[in-house]
């Protein structure tokens, strides 16, 4: 069985991202599945509002009420990232790696090696304001020895469309907010 590259003819970032992984034989059944995938599309949807870059003005709510508004926002987003340094000291997460993220899976270097076909069961922590991972099933693409152990690219499994479709669609903010901060340097 061969199988393809989660990072071919897709959009790819790269960020440092903590990731734990697990052998699992098969996906779980359709019903756990189901809920799995339940749990991390609202898990998406809490990580997408707290990665907003800035407070919006709505100008149609009127000048004042639109500032204190984002005003609020910004005192809610200073406490939520005070209660997330206070769970990171509770939780132990694991540390960050250089990763290629791209809508169909995952990739990054680590010291043991991985057999193609191979399932994982992913924990991938995607926001450092908020400890709680994705909990996400893939297969090993690839496993290519190099200088630092061995680059592994994973293929997402299971996923649901919504879950599909949030993915994408982290991936084109992050990289949309890149280029823009490297135009702006």
């Amino acid at each position: 069985m061969t199988l393809g590259d989660p990072f071919q003819d897709v959009l790819v970032i790269q960020d440092r991202l903590p990731i734990l992984h697990s052998t699992v034989e098969a996906l779980p059944p359709s019903e756990e599945l189901a809920r799995v995938n339940e749990a991390n599309e609202g898990l998406l949807r809490v990580y997408v509002s707290l990665d907003d870059a800035s407070p919006r003005v709505n100008e149609e709510l009127g000048s004042e009420i639109s500032h204190e508004l984002a005003r609020i926002e910004t005192k809610l987003n200073v406490i939520l990232e005070m209660l997330g340094s206070l769970l990171h000291t509770q939780v132990k997460s694991p540390d960050p790696v250089t990763m290629r993220i791209s809508a169909e899976g995952l990739g990054w270097v680590q010291a043991e090696r991985l057999e193609p076909g191979q399932m994982l069961r992913m924990h991938w922590h995607l926001c450092p304001q908020f400890p709680r991972p994705l909990e996400l099933y893939g297969e090993v693409a690839s496993c290519q020895a190099v200088a630092d152990g061995f680059d592994i690219s994973v293929g997402f499994r299971g996923l649901s469309p919504l879950l599909e479709d949030g993915i994408q669609k982290l991936v084109f903010r992050r990289h949309r907010r890149s280029v823009a901060q490297s135009r702006a340097r």
